[in-house]
C-alpha cells in the first residue's frame, strides 16, 4: 500500500522554513510571529474527490486570508494529506500529521477514513474537526477528540416536516421507505412517523432493498390519499425511480428527500418527474453565502465554490479562534487547543458554531439546515430551513 500523499504550505510564506525555525514567521507588521500548522485530511483523488478538493481549497483560502490580516498575533500553515478514503492510508495520514504537530486536523471527509484515523488522533490529544461528517460516523458517538461542526444527520427530516407544516401545509403525509438506504433512511421514516406535519397522519410504504420497483409503494401512498411524499432513500438512482413512479401515478403534491440524492444523476434520470422536489441539507449554497468568499474563491481557483466549501472555510476560523483564545504563542500544544474547540463559539460565514461531540448546539439547529429545490438542470437554493416562506 502506498503512503498517503501530503503537502505543506504556509500561504504567504514558506511553511517548511517556519516550522523548522521554531514555528515563527513574519507578520503583516514586519515583526516575527508564531506559526501554527493546521492539518487537512480528505479523499482528494478518488470517489469523494470533488467534495474533498472543494473543502481543501476553501481551507487554503481561509489560511491565506488569515495570514494577510494586519492585526494577527500568529500565522497559520497548512499540511494536507490525501487519504483517498482508504482506512490504511487514513492511518498513515494521521500519523504524519500528528508527527508534524498540527494544532488540529480538519477532516476526514469519508466515514471509513474517519473511523481509522480517530483512535490515533485521540491518543495524541489532537482535535479532529469534522466538516461534512457527523457523530453517527462512529460507534462511540462522543469521542472527546472529535469536534463536529455540522448539524446531525439524524435530524434531516425535521426541516422537511417543518416545511410541510408551515410552507406547504398538509395533513396526510406518506413516506416511501427505501430499505436500501443507510442509517439515514430509517431515521427519516421514524421522524416523519413520530412528528407528522400539522399533527396529521403519516403512512409508510416500504420498498425492499433488492427491488427496483417503486410502483406498488407509490400506488399505496396515492391510495392512502397522501398530500405529500417523503422519500427516505439515499441514492439518486433509486430516488429517480421513485420520482418517475410518482409521476406515472399522477401524484403532483410536494415530494421531498435529503441531500444525499442531490446529484446530477437524479436530474438526468428523472427529467420532468424530478422537477420541484425539495431537499434538506446540512450545508448551504456555496455561491450565495458571501459575495466576498465567492469572488475570492473564483479569483484563486478559476471556478465557483464547491459543496461544503463555506463550511470548510469556517472550520479554519474555529481553530484560529481557539488558538487566539490561548494567546497564540509558539508553545501552545494540540492538547490545549482541543478543549477550546468546544468552549469558544465562532461566528462564521454560514452559522455560529458552538461545536460539541454530537454536533452543533441544538439552539443553533434552525440555522444549520438548508433547503434546495430541483429546478431545470440544477438544485436551486431556497434558503435556511427556518427562514423559507
Amino acid at each position: 500500500m502506498g503512503s498517503a500523499a501530503a503537502s505543506v504550505v504556509a500561504v504567504g510564506g514558506g511553511a517548511t522554513a517556519y516550522l523548522t525555525a521554531g514555528r515563527r514567521g513574519t507578520g503583516g507588521s514586519g515583526g516575527t510571529l508564531p506559526v501554527h500548522a493546521l492539518g487537512f485530511q480528505a479523499d482528494l483523488s478518488r470517489t469523494h474527490r470533488a467534495d474533498g478538493v472543494a473543502q481543501e481549497r476553501a481551507v487554503r483560502l481561509a489560511v491565506e486570508q488569515h495570514n494577510a490580516r494586519a492585526d494577527i498575533t500568529f500565522r497559520l500553515a497548512l499540511e494536507t494529506a490525501d487519504d483517498r478514503g482508504d482506512p490504511a492510508l487514513a492511518e498513515q495520514a494521521a500519523q504524519r500529521l500528528i508527527r508534524a504537530g498540527v494544532s488540529a486536523v480538519l477532516g476526514p471527509n469519508t466515514a471509513s477514513a474517519a473511523r481509522a484515523a480517530a483512535p490515533l488522533y485521540r491518543a495524541a490529544d489532537t482535535g479532529m474537526v469534522l466538516i461534512s461528517l457527523d457523530h453517527a460516523t462512529f460507534d462511540d458517538a462522543r469521542l472527546r477528540t472529535v469536534c463536529v461542526t455540522r448539524a446531525p444527520e439524524d435530524d434531516l427530516a425535521l426541516p422537511l416536516i417543518s416545511y410541510l407544516a408551515k410552507v406547504q401545509p398538509v395533513e396526510r403525509t406518506a413516506v416511501i421507505d427505501d430499505r436500501a438506504a443507510g442509517p439515514t433512511g430509517p431515521e427519516v421514516t421514524t421522524q416523519v412517523e413520530q412528528y407528522p406535519p400539522q399533527k396529521g397522519t403519516t403512512s409508510v410504504h416500504s420498498v425492499a432493498a433488492e427491488s427496483d420497483d417503486f410502483g406498488p409503494a407509490v400506488r399505496a401512498a396515492v391510495a392512502a390519499k397522501a398530500q405529500a411524499v417523503v422519500f427516505s432513500g439515499t441514492t439518486p438512482e433509486r430516488a429517480a425511480r421513485c420520482a418517475r413512479a410518482l409521476t406515472e401515478a399522477g401524484f403532483s403534491g410536494p415530494r421531498l428527500g435529503t441531500w444525499h440524492i442531490m446529484r446530477p444523476a437524479f436530474l438526468q434520470q428523472t427529467g420532468p418527474a424530478g422537477q420541484d422536489w425539495l431537499f434538506s441539507a446540512p450545508f448551504t449554497d456555496p455561491g450565495s453565502v458571501s459575495r466576498g468568499f465567492r469572488a475570492a474563491y473564483r479569483a484563486k481557483y478559476g471556478t465557483t465554490p464547491g459543496r461544503w466549501s463555506p463550511e470548510a472555510y469556517d472550520a479554519v476560523g474555529l481553530v484560529a479562534g481557539a488558538l487566539k483564545s490561548l494567546g497564540g504563542s509558539a508553545d501552545v500544544p494540540p492538547r490545549s487547543v482541543l478543549p477550546r474547540l468546544f468552549d469558544v463559539p465562532y461566528k462564521g460565514l454560514v452559522k455560529t458554531i458552538r461545536a460539541s461531540t454530537d454536533g452543533i448546539d441544538p439552539k443553533e439547529s434552525g440555522a444549520a439546515y438548508f433547503l434546495f429545490q430541483a429546478k431545470g438542470i440544477t438544485f436551486r437554493f431556497r434558503g435556511r430551513s427556518d427562514q423559507v416562506k
